[in-house]
């Protein structure tokens, strides 16, 4: 019992990073527009890259291990059943999108975003057209994935009041 009462905390902690990180990730976008063409750009852009990946890992990887763990030692929670508890169903196919989402296209994006980033960084030219349009295509990508980490955390608050 104590074993789950710690991964639920871990589980729920995660979930706060992760959420956590969708203001930051508008704050940071509106400097980063604000700040285009300036000096202080490319830091923010850097910045910003750094934070996503630091959300992602602990929030991602955090509720990906300790769900894995509450699925398999809760008796009445199972792996993509619908019939039992569709709001988990539900969630897991989120995650596996989720997952998808990351691994194909927000991880490539950003490392081509980054290597960008640092090939201008010590230019004092203001960054290329081609690295705001990939910047853009990553935030599209982030939009999306703040999206669904937005439904999974409504569908866990909400399935108690639901069922």
């Amino acid at each position: 019992m104590f074993f789950q009462a710690v991964i639920t905390v871990i589980h729920i902690l995660s979930a706060v990073v992760w959420l956590g990180y969708v203001p930051s990730d508008i704050v940071l976008r509106r400097q980063i527009n604000n700040s285009r063409g300036t000096s202080g750009e490319k830091n923010l852009i850097s910045s910003y890259l750094i934070l996503t990946n630091v959300a992602g890992i602990i929030g991602m990887s955090g509720l990906l291990f300790t769900g894995i763990i509450l699925v398999s030692v809760i008796p009445y929670y199972f792996f993509f059943n619908f019939a039992s508890n569709h709001w988990l169903a539900a969630k897991q196919v989120i995650m596996v999108v989720l997952i998808i989402l990351v691994f194909a296209f927000l991880i490539p994006k950003a490392k081509k975003l980054r290597t960008t980033l640092n090939n201008e960084k010590l230019s004092k030219m203001p960054l290329s057209d081609q690295a705001h349009r990939d910047l853009k295509n990553l935030e599209t990508i982030i939009s999306i994935i703040d999206v669904l980490v937005l439904l999974n955390f409504l569908f866990a608050v909400t399935h108690r009041f639901l069922t």
